[in-house]
Order: C-alpha cells, then structure tokens, then sequence
C-alpha cells in the first residue's frame, strides 16, 4: 500500500509508541532485508514501520481515519454554509425595515475580524498557540470517533507529529481559514440572494454619535473598495428617501466589503497555509533526540557510528561488562564523580551540595581510588560526569558500569561547553548510555537538571 511521506511518519511514530509500551515487535523476517539496503536509516526505518504497521492492519485503521477527517470536515463545512446563510439574514433582515450599515458590517466582519486578529496574534507570539480555534474543534471531534480509540498509538502518534516543525500550526490553520471562507462566501452568496429578490433600504441611525462619525467610518472601510473601482456612494443618499440606484450602490458596496475584506483573506491565507504545511510535511524527519530511535539506528546500521568507540578499553577494565545490579546496603548521600574532563570545565561545580565524594579520573590511579572510595562508603546516589563533546569510549561505559555497581541509582551528566551549544558527540554518548541500559531520564546534559538530582539523595 503507498502512503504519503506525512502518513509514513506517522506509523513510524505509532509504531515507535507500541514498542516503547509493550517491547519490540519480532522484525526478524524484514532485519537482513533492511540492513543491506543502500538507503538511509530514515529510509529503512519507515520501510520498517510500514511493514508492521500492515502486519498489525493499521493501514486500514489510518484509511478509517482519514475518512472520519473528511467527513468530520465535511460537517463542519455543511455548520459554516448554513452558519453564513444565517449570518446574512441576521445582519440585514427580511427587508421590512431599513438596514442599519453600521450595523450590517459589524455584523457582517466582526467575529471574522476578530478571529482573524487572534490567529495573527497567536502566531506572532510564540507561546500564544496557533488561534485557530475551528482547527482544534476538528481535531478533538476526529479523535472521538470509535476508530480513534481502537488503536489509541495512532491518535497519540499524530499529535506529536503535529506539535513538530509547526504542524499543527500550518493545518489547523488551513482548517479554520476554509471553513472562514467558507462561511463568508455563503453570507455573501445570501445577501446577492436577498438583495435580488427583496427591497431593501439602508440607514445610519445614531442617538449620540454626529454624522461626520458615519463619514469617517465609510472613508477607512473604502478605501480598498474605492482603490478597485468599487468605492461606496455618497453619505448623503443615507439620509432622506432613497432612490432605487442609491439602494442598489449601497448593497453592491456591502457585498464588496464582505467579499474584499473577509472571502479574499480568508482564501489567501488557505493559501499560503497550504503551501507552508506541505513545505514542513517535506522536511520530515525521525526525532533522533528519542533513545528509541538511536537504538533502532544501532539496528538496522550495524555499521553506522562504528567509529562512535574511539578507543580500546584501558587495561584492567572489561569492556564487556554491563551493570550490575545495584547496592541495596548504600548508605544515604551522594557522590559526583568526573571523567576525563575538560580543563576548561568548571570542577567542581558550585552547587553547595554535602557530597560523600567528589573526584575527578583521569588516570588509572584516581579510577582505582574513586572505587575503592565507593566500595568503601557507597551512595545512594551517584552523578558521573562525561564531556560531551569527546567521543566515548569503550572505557569509560565500562567504568560508568563499575561505578554504578557501588551506588543505589547512578545518573550520568553529559557536560558540554560552557560558552553554549551541545556537545559535539552528544547524541553518540546518549546512543551509547541507552543501549548500556540506562535511563533516558537519568541522561542528564543540564547542570541545574543534575544537581537537582543528586540534591535529593537523601531522600
């Protein structure tokens, strides 16, 4: 079955959810296949959650979802057509009394305008969500359909996809502009109906306000109805009886604001929704921040970052060693240990917190001391320290292994450069950290993160 770039990633990541739940899922028929293909591990990893995802009848489950999007979209589509009718109608009446222009405009474009303002805004500012309130409407009624919570990995798989790159931002976006438009060319679509078959009059009535109010109003609206050829009458066939060519002006020149001011920019910003969702669909990737993936990355590239190891395991040490379980008997307390730091790291770091010990290896002296030291009065917790933008070894897994026997719970802190930026070798220690077996939460590369965590070995 051929699915879009979009759809691949989104099983991919479904996929990746189920596995992370439940263990692996048995890929042994599809491993050899895969790890002899020429393509990038992008590449083969969709390949691979395709093929799941049809041994699982997912495929067929993300048909049901899209056809549940369309037709979730279609009555939302059927609710702004009649929505529009409706407006029109409130906004100018029945033609058995005069129709207020202020009044009819406002009726007319306010919630538009207002909408439109709140969608500009929240994309302005970067912690003001998206604003387009029609978009999420259609994503929470998708989701509440029973082929929804039949396989809840897709649901969840698909609002992470959407809080990536912008998403969410660019079809939610799409989503509330069509059915904007939508609703406004069916207003407008009204009035041409009303204002064919009906009488129509128009007025400005006030109590407070002074005329010149009204010609000011008219001037800012006209102007880009004016600058096409399309400029409202003159004010004073507001006032008095009105003659059926000044009635007709009038009700063109409603129909043009609703059209110029409201459909066109709706349409235009469909548009260039459009263009930038699929834009951001093309620059799809694997998020190889997950420990998941960096794993699977070891799996179907055996060869890939075998130069991630750099070095032998100094003597006296087994790099085979994996960790062992840790002690039960440690005493309360922590201890932060350093290995091969930078120079130009700050050690120790000022965190002002009672430390059982506080060492930094950097020979095969100070690693058997630091063990002796750990042997002897063991922690609770224990902090090892990494630089980051050396590559790891071989070595230092297996010392982190040796250390870790000696302590209740051990966290690695991955320090980079303390003018900024990650560490050059960053993802490869997280890579390696993850296949030792440790934690994705106790791989810690912020310095307030790990202190914050050995602050609490008492406890």
């Amino acid at each position: 079955m051929t699915t879009s770039r979009f759809d691949a990633h989104w099983l991919a990541e479904a996929v990746r959810l189920r596995e992370a739940r439940a263990g692996r899922l048995d890929d042994s028929a599809l491993l050899a296949g895969l790890q002899a293909s020429p393509r990038d591990f992008d590449s083969r990893a969709l390949a691979r959650a395709g093929a799941l995802a049809e041994r699982l009848g997912w495929h067929q489950a993300l048909v049901q979802w899209h056809g549940n999007g369309r037709l979730t979209g279609l009555l939302l589509a059927a609710l702004a057509t009649s929505g529009g009718a409706g407006l029109a109608l409130a906004a100018v009446g029945d033609g058995g009394r005069p129709v207020n222009l202020v009044w009819a405009l406002l009726g007319l474009l306010g919630m538009h305008g207002l909408s439109l303002l709140l969608w500009l805004g929240g994309n302005l500012v970067p912690a003001g969500g998206s604003g387009a309130a029609l978009g999420r409407l259609w994503m929470r009624l998708l989701r509440r359909v029973p082929a929804a919570r039949r396989i809840p990995e897709l649901g969840e798989a698909l609002a992470r996809l959407l809080a990536r790159d912008g998403l969410a931002r660019w079809l939610f976006g799409m989503i509330s502009h069509g059915l904007w438009a939508l609703l406004l060319a069916s207003a407008l679509l009204a009035l041409l109906t009303l204002f064919s078959l009906r009488r129509y009059g128009f007025v400005w009535e006030t109590t407070i306000l002074s005329p010149d109010t009204l010609a000011l109003l008219v001037a800012t609206v006209d102007g880009l109805p004016r600058l096409l050829g399309l400029g409202a009458p003159a004010i004073d066939t507001l006032s008095g009886v009105q003659a059926d060519a000044a009635r007709a002006a009038w009700a063109n020149w409603l129909m043009h604001c609703v059209a110029l001011y409201g459909v066109l920019p709706r349409l235009l910003l469909w548009a260039w929704c459009q263009r930038r969702w699929r834009a951001a669909g093309e620059r799809l990737a694997l998020d190889m921040a997950l420990p998941d993936n960096l794993l699977l990355r070891r799996r179907l590239m055996p060869d890939h970052g075998s130069g991630h190891v750099a070095d032998p395991a100094p003597a006296g040490i087994d790099h085979a060693q994996m960790p062992p379980a840790p002690r039960l008997e440690a005493s309360a307390g922590g201890a932060l240990v350093a290995v091969e730091l930078g120079p130009d790291l700050p050690w120790p770091p000022d965190s002002g917190i009672s430390l059982k010990m506080l060492e930094r290896v950097e020979s095969r002296d100070d690693r058997r001391r630091a063990l002796q030291a750990l042997a002897a009065d063991p922690p609770s917790r224990l902090l090892v320290v990494f630089d980051a933008r050396l590559s790891p070894d071989r070595g230092s897994y297996a010392l982190l292994a040796q250390l870790a026997s000696h302590a209740t719970r051990t966290a690695a802190w991955l320090a980079s450069d303390p003018a900024g930026g990650d560490g050059a070798h960053l993802e490869h220690w997280r890579e390696g950290l993850a296949e030792l077996g440790m934690s994705p939460s106790l791989i810690l590369t912020d310095e307030a993160a790990a202190m914050l965590w050995l602050e609490h070995a008492d406890e």
